[in-house]
């Protein structure tokens, strides 16, 4: 069905502007009743009055916004010439302001909220209109505290948009100022509407030019910390919200960080406030704060850094892309990795984790999103992943991890993300079956393995890790389950990876899952596995230690097939580089074990003939070499059985 022609004539009509005076009616009805009840009684109020039914009940103007604004919302999406719109709403917004009734006025400038809220570009167009801003500031110290607040908050939602904002800053900075420096007035609602849409102003100023709005912030947030630790506010949303949000925009800089993190009291209001509220709203504003609290300044690889400096020199480098590349140079000891570690540590002392669990219950996606960002970086410290379990961290990251639905809104993949790279990070360095009990192990493999297609390279590591030892406890469920998902696949796909850690944590996984029958069984058939045992050969020749003893522990395991052995001799420098690298050059007795352990059965399972073909190599005397000087009994056991086998088979012993 087209809804385009009746919204356009909705737009046309009268309703357009009687939804656009709604709350402001209703606002005025309450009033009016209020002043009804506190009345003296009638002549007739002796009668009994009917009982009170839901039909009777007045609708609160704050009840009322939320509809309206989602009604105008769809309404102004499906418009088919927004220009029109605009103008319509500006006619209307500018009639109501410009009556000489106060009531009326108020209508005027609560419409005008609801339009910006409804639709930033319709709104920032009428708040853009030439003058309309200097005529604003002229009249608005002259009008009620009630009339103040609603257009201070509407200025500072407009601030999202950086033409408006940049206007707002222009003609609106000294009646903001006047408010909350220099007290213009003692309304504390007031006072912290002001102090966002400053905030928002700095902000934007300090991000061209960081010297600038430092200073300014900190003071603003000092405001922001007294608001919420006044008792007196504890019942008032508006000033908490105005509150919540002014810290949330504040606490990006490193300075406000430290403030707030300095402040007992401040942080135990916030908790508070997070275990008790209701509003997605307010816990939106505290999940933002507790992000920029905790999160760790994000390094770039010397490829990306590189990168940067190149794009700076052609002249294309981005704004947001400058501003990294300056912190590069210019790093805030107030945000170093000591610094955010310890913050996180004073959070979880603070009892952080009862506030997590009550915004996150029945939350947005926007909320679950960020608390899911909260949640790793609380896990990233080594030393409070133990505390955090206690707490009940897994109970809730799983079903961000899996993706299921809250409030009928599904889990993005930014959470998913989020989330499953902490558990990830649990699984690498507590035991499994301690931190998620065993019944819930499984449910694991699937996000880790969904994990391994990001492209995030320390996503991939993790991930690689945690299944790694999930893989270790020889759980056949746990291991199934990552044949099924697919995971040797990715994890042979990984181990072309370019980075050398990345590489090397798939090369460790398989080795784990090499031990599960039916893995061991598809590297072990030689239709489909050459290329695997090349690959394997190929890393046992890599330059990093760990690489190779996680490839020769592979070869030395799979070598225990026939069809392996043939496959590695049948490879151009398969025994050479058993020979060359795990034997002769491998210093440290884990790879000669693992060297040792694959000639074992490379004579023992393999016969004669490549028994030939290692004597012939010099084999015999390496492994003669390999008794006289490892120290590791294992090590001397593998070569000595070696020995035996070839002069079993008849291969004359020589030294």
């Amino acid at each position: 069905m087209n809804d385009v022609p009746f919204v356009d004539a909705l737009f046309d009509s009268n309703i357009y502007s009687s939804i656009l005076r709604l709350p402001g009616l209703a606002a005025t009805s309450a009033t009016a009743i209020k002043i009804n009840k506190s009345a003296p009684p009638t002549a007739g109020a002796d009668a009994k009055s009917p009982p009170a039914t839901k039909s009777n009940k007045v609708t609160r103007p704050e009840d009322l916004k939320p509809m309206v604004a989602i009604l105008l919302a769809k309404a102004f999406e499906t418009a088919s010439n927004k220009d029109h719109v605009r103008d319509i709403g500006t006619e209307i917004v500018l009639a109501d302001i410009g009556s000489d009734k106060v009531k009326t006025r108020a209508t005027g400038y609560q419409a005008l909220a609801l339009i910006v809220q409804a639709d930033m570009t319709i709104g920032s167009g009428i708040l853009n209109k030439e003058g309309l801003l200097v005529e604003l500031m002229d009249s608005i110290e002259l009008e009620p505290e009630s009339i103040q607040i609603i257009l201070t908050e509407t200025l500072s939602m407009a601030c999202a948009d950086a033409k408006t904002r940049t206007a707002i800053g222009l003609h609106c900075s000294e009646f903001l100022k006047s408010i909350v420096l220099r007290g213009a007035t003692k309304n504390q609602h007031l006072k912290g509407a002001a102090a966002v849409a400053l905030t928002k102003i700095s902000l934007a100023e300090s991000r061209k030019d960081p010297s600038v709005g430092l200073n300014g912030e900190a003071q603003l947030a000092k405001l922001f910390s007294a608001l919420l630790k006044d008792d007196k506010n504890d019942n008032h949303s508006g000033i908490q919200l105005n509150a919540v949000e002014g810290l949330a925009y504040a606490s990006i800089q490193p300075a406000v960080k430290h403030l707030i993190i300095s402040d007992k009291a401040l942080i135990l209001s916030l908790l508070q406030l997070g275990e008790e509220t209701k509003s997605n709203p307010l816990k939106y504003g505290l999940i933002i704060i507790f992000n920029n609290l905790t999160a760790f300044r994000k390094r770039l690889s010397p490829e990306q850094e590189q990168m940067l400096k190149l794009k700076k020199m052609a002249g294309t480098l981005p704004k947001s892309d400058s501003r990294r590349l300056q912190n590069l140079d210019d790093d805030d000891p107030l945000d170093s990795e000591a610094v955010v570690s310890q913050r996180n540590v004073t959070l979880i002392k603070l009892g952080i984790m009862p506030a997590l669990h009550a915004i996150g219950h029945q939350a947005s996606e926007n909320v679950r999103q960020s608390l899911a960002q909260v949640l790793r970086n609380l896990i990233t410290p080594t030393e409070t992943r133990g505390l955090l379990v206690q707490q009940g961290v897994v109970r809730l990251l799983m079903p961000m991890a899996l993706q299921q639905a809250q409030q009928q809104q599904p889990t993005s993949e930014s959470t998913k993300t989020a989330a499953t790279q902490a558990l990830a990070k649990l699984s690498i360095t507590l035991d499994p079956r301690l931190t998620f009990k065993n019944q819930r192990i499984p449910e694991l493999v699937k996000p880790l393995i969904w994990l391994l297609e990001s492209t995030d390279q320390l996503c991939q590591f993790e991930s690689l890790m945690a299944l790694t030892n999930l893989g270790s406890m020889g759980d056949v469920q746990v291991l199934g389950l990552i044949v099924q998902e697919g995971g040797v696949e990715k994890m042979e796909n990984l181990q072309f990876s370019e980075h050398n850690l990345v590489r090397r944590a798939a090369t460790e996984a398989l080795c784990n899952m090499i031990f599960f029958e039916p893995v061991f069984e598809l590297y072990s058939d030689p239709e489909k596995s050459k290329n695997k045992i090349h690959l394997m050969l190929a890393l046992c020749d890599a330059d990093d230690f760990m690489t190779r003893r996680a490839a020769s522990g592979a070869l030395a395991v799979l070598s225990t097939s026939l069809d392996v052995c043939n496959m590695i001799m049948g490879q151009e420098r398969g025994l050479e580089i058993l020979t060359d690298h795990a034997v002769a050059m491998g210093r440290m007795d884990e790879l000669r074990h693992r060297g040792a352990e694959c000639f074992k059965n490379l004579v023992t399972i393999g016969g004669k003939e490549i028994s030939q073909k290692i004597a012939a190599r010099g084999g015999i005397q390496q492994l003669a070499n390999l008794i006289q000087t490892s120290g590791s009994e294992a090590v001397q056991y593998c070569a000595m059985e070696a020995l035996k086998g070839m002069s079993e088979q008849g291969i004359k012993m020589t030294a």
